[in-house]
């Protein structure tokens, strides 16, 4: 059955700003809640009939109340967590080495092509993604399915979608809060329906 799939990226997590996360597990920031709460509020105003989240407490927490307002189960998937980013995974950026940064700038170019020590491969992240987003979507019938996940979580399902490489990632970025709409039909290619990283103002959650 075709369905219209959202994919959401989580708001902005506690130390974002020095460090970059994989699997390390920050909560949201009070700015990322507020973010994810603005997305949201957008969104609910077409009917949601399906929620998915990656495990990972960036995602996870916001997902479970967001299912539970709407009265829906939440599938939380260990396959849509982040890309494992090795050893710079959550390591402050004040204390990388020159290897580290030349290893992430490397990565950047083609992540497929340069993978980081330590790290998952992107290939086998990527079947992991989609492996998961296959099985969700085989269970029972939704018209609007919504995943809310993270940056390489989303690159790597847009970047099947539109048959492109590993080295094309970085066109598909989105900014805490982003959310891309597909229209998604086993028979024929994924269409590109929305692409939003504008939120309405906000303010940050007490």
């Amino acid at each position: 059955m075709p369905f219209r799939l959202t994919l959401i990226r989580h708001g902005e997590a506690v130390g974002a700003s020095s460090a970059i996360f994989g699997h390390s597990n920050p909560p949201l920031s009070p700015l990322g809640l507020a973010q994810l709460q603005a997305r949201w509020r957008g969104l609910t105003s077409q009917p949601i009939d399906a929620i998915a989240s990656s495990t990972l407490a960036r995602c996870a927490d916001f997902a479970l109340d967001a299912a539970q307002a709407l009265g829906l189960p939440l599938q939380l998937e260990a396959g849509f967590r982040e890309i494992h980013l090795g050893s710079i995974d959550g390591k402050p950026k004040s204390e990388w080495t020159t290897e580290d940064h030349t290893h992430w700038d490397n990565w950047q170019r083609d992540p497929a092509e340069f993978p980081l020590p330590g790290g998952e491969d992107w290939l086998a992240f990527q079947r992991r993604v989609l492996g998961a987003l296959s099985q969700w979507a085989s269970q029972g019938e939704a018209e609007h399915r919504v995943i809310i996940a993270h940056q390489g979580t989303i690159k790597a399902i847009m970047l099947f979608a539109l048959g492109l490489p590993a080295s094309r990632h970085q066109q598909f970025w989105l900014a805490p809060g982003g959310a891309v709409t597909l229209w998604w039909d086993e028979v024929y290619p994924p269409l590109l329906l929305e692409w939003s990283n504008t939120l309405p103002d906000v303010e940050q959650a007490g």
